[in-house]
């Protein structure tokens, strides 16, 4: 069995290792399609707070029960891969917010992942294999994780005014972003970023485009007459760019993506007080919001062709990061293994 290895940053193997054997009480899952993302470029290149090496890579999959020995899951039952493992009895799991497990385990981060033909499920594991809904082709489940994400993280401002919404980035997960919030019924969906080319590369239909860096966002906005009702940052380092002046009063700014660079968030208080601002973080997804996702997909509700995924092979994952990484293309699923 092939696998993409991450033997130490800086080194991506595609190396050739034993099939695994299906667990006691288990199932193996086989792999048909598997989405690569700017974290696993982060983890090959910098490493990652959550990555334990050597590990296998990979957190967003699709597939089919190759093998089972478990009653409630039958050889051929088509599968979602929720991206993490989780204890289910803490209060948190009980709650619903398996992100906050004591125990959670990430594949592809601090648990081998599916970029490999066929990955074991023991057991305890079971709980993170969803059912496809019908007619959901494991392309188009692969790409759920990051949806949920975003479901997850606009999911914490359910009480703000659906008015006009910035997203920075208009890389992959700020498309779905995009998305997301024209499908929950925002008035104006604006997306920014300083790379023109990836503005051109395809937003959701209705999203204005906004080319702007850090320091010309406010300008651009201002000439627009824009004031702002939520900011997401769909890329490193969004939350450096400033923002503050441009919020409406009760609006809402996302924590989503992480600082890569020695860059600070800009925190204005005085404007979060007096402007009565909610600010909130957000990692990974929820398994309900998984689910959700795959439902949005599935019913067309979040179209994906504004992804353009790439088909690849396992061996060409190396040149595919690469691809990423120069905006050449905006997303790859590993379709031959």
């Amino acid at each position: 069995m092939k696998a993409a290895l991450l033997q130490e940053i800086g080194r991506l193997d595609v190396a050739d290792l034993p099939a695994p054997e299906l667990p006691r009480g288990g199932v193996l899952v086989r792999i048909e399609a598997a989405a690569v993302c700017r974290s696993d470029i982060k983890m090959v290149r910098r490493g990652q707070k959550d990555l334990v090496l050597p590990r296998i890579l990979g957190h967003e999959a699709a597939g089919t029960i190759l093998a089972s020995d478990h009653p409630d899951w039958r050889a051929g039952t088509p599968v979602a891969l929720y991206p993490g493992r989780f204890c289910g009895r803490c209060p948190a799991c009980r709650s619903g917010r398996q992100t906050r497990c004591p125990e959670l385990r990430i594949f592809g981060f601090n648990e081998d992942g599916f970029f490999r033909s066929c990955v074991p499920f023991p057991e305890e594991a079971l709980p993170s294999l969803v059912r496809r809904p019908g007619g959901l082709t494991a392309r188009k489940a692969a790409l759920a994780e990051p949806l949920a994400c975003c479901i997850s993280a606009l999911g914490r401002f359910a009480d703000l005014q659906r008015g006009t919404a910035l997203v920075i980035g208009a890389g992959a997960v700020g498309s779905l972003f995009a998305a997301l919030l024209l499908a929950q019924g925002w008035d104006r969906v604006l997306v920014a970023d300083r790379n023109r080319r990836r503005l051109e590369q395809g937003l959701p239909p209705g999203v204005t485009a906004l080319h702007a860096a850090a320091d010309t966002i406010l300008s651009v906005l201002q000439q627009l007459s824009i004031r702002l009702d939520l900011v997401v940052p769909a890329c490193p380092d969004g939350l450096a760019w400033p923002l503050w002046e441009a919020m409406n009063p009760g609006g809402g700014v996302s924590f989503f993506s992480g600082m890569e660079t020695d860059a600070r968030a800009v925190i204005e208080s005085n404007r979060i007080h007096y402007g009565e601002l909610t600010l909130a973080g957000s990692y990974g997804c929820r398994l309900d919001d998984f689910t959700r996702a795959l439902g949005l997909i599935a019913s067309g509700k979040i179209d994906l062709e504004c992804l353009k995924p790439e088909g690849i092979a396992l061996d060409g994952i190396a040149a595919g990061m690469e691809r990423l990484e120069a905006g050449v293309a905006k997303k790859l699923l590993i379709t031959e293994f």
